[in-house]
């Protein structure tokens, strides 16, 4: 799973200390897995054994041996300070709480795994133990940053439409993915299935469906390139060498653009699965200037939160 690092004008804990965050990301996600693990393996087995007593005698007594059993295992799933702080204490669920929503049957296991992480991504991408922001409900619900936070691999880190301060003024940028090896600068489109998006150099584009409407959008290529020379002047003088891509992209729609400006990649729903595979391909560890470059972005960002209710007092 790729690391979300920032969101908006979101306030994140990554901003405070990226190297810290970033590097113990890996590692305590692999700690929470071999837990998880462990607790539906013994939830499978309790089930198990609950069944069996259900006609015993001693039913009772078995219940509440179970309930005690329940709670040593709630306390033995978080193994290590580090990974109560980063899985429950941005929040508040109980770990009885939690055993309760494990699934004990394998397979379905590593889907709930991911939902559960993300979840808390999102957490650590809008809080910080005393501030707090507050997520739109486009974000809690947008597919694009489900999709690329759950299949892109753990080396790589999404700043998502991140608003950063560049000459005084506040800019949002497409979305930007940095891999061990380069950086995306994306602009995602989003139209109706099989709708095809007809690219030109004008200010808009059109999006023609199957069943013959027609809308206008602005052009994608014009926010990319301001993106590209945002991130040409944060980084200016810093010695990255990281390639910069520019891409528009299409997961359902068709875009019909023969010749884009020079340094614009077209990606639509033919390519689309395509270019996800390549990047799961990607086995490079996290690189020392994909880390200095995800410090100096985060270093410009710009973040709208307020104090925690618990803070003010």
């Amino acid at each position: 799973m790729a690391q979300i690092i920032k969101i908006q004008d979101c306030i994140s804990r990554y901003e405070q200390d990226p190297y810290h965050y970033i590097n113990q990301f890996i590692r305590l996600k692999k700690q929470r897995w071999q837990s998880i693990k462990e607790m539906a393996e013994k939830k499978k087995d309790s089930l198990h054994y609950d069944k069996e007593a259900a006609d015993d005698e001693t039913v009772g007594k078995r219940k509440k041996t179970f309930t005690l059993k329940r709670k040593k295992e709630a306390s033995d799933i978080n193994k290590g300070k580090e990974a109560d702080e980063w899985f429950n204490g941005l929040d508040g669920e109980t770990d009885e709480s939690l055993i309760a929503r494990i699934p004990a049957a394998r397979e379905e296991l590593v889907s709930f795994f991911k939902e559960y992480v993300y979840e808390f991504q999102l957490k650590w991408a809008s809080s910080t133990i005393s501030d707090i922001s507050r997520l739109s409900r486009e974000i809690k619900s947008d597919k694009i940053l489900h999709i690329l936070a759950q299949q892109l691999p753990d080396s790589y880190f999404i700043m998502y439409r991140p608003v950063l301060q560049v000459n005084q003024a506040a800019v949002e940028l497409s979305v930007l993915i940095l891999t061990p090896l380069e950086i995306y600068c994306i602009s995602f489109l989003e139209g109706e299935k099989d709708s095809a998006f007809i690219g030109s150099k004008d200010r808009f584009w059109k999006e023609k469906t199957v069943r013959g409407r027609e809308r206008s959008l602005l052009n994608p290529a014009v926010e990319l390139l301001r993106t590209g020379t945002v991130l040409s002047g944060l980084l200016k003088g810093s010695g990255i060498e990281l390639p910069v891509r520019k891409v528009v992209v299409s997961r359902t729609s068709y875009i019909d653009y023969p010749e884009p400006p020079y340094g614009i990649g077209i990606c639509d729903k033919r390519h689309w699965k395509e270019w996800l595979e390549k990047q799961q391909k990607n086995f490079a560890p996290i690189k020392s200037q994909q880390l200095k470059t995800a410090k100096i972005l985060l270093s410009h960002g710009v973040s709208d939160s307020m104090r925690r209710q618990e803070w003010l007092s």
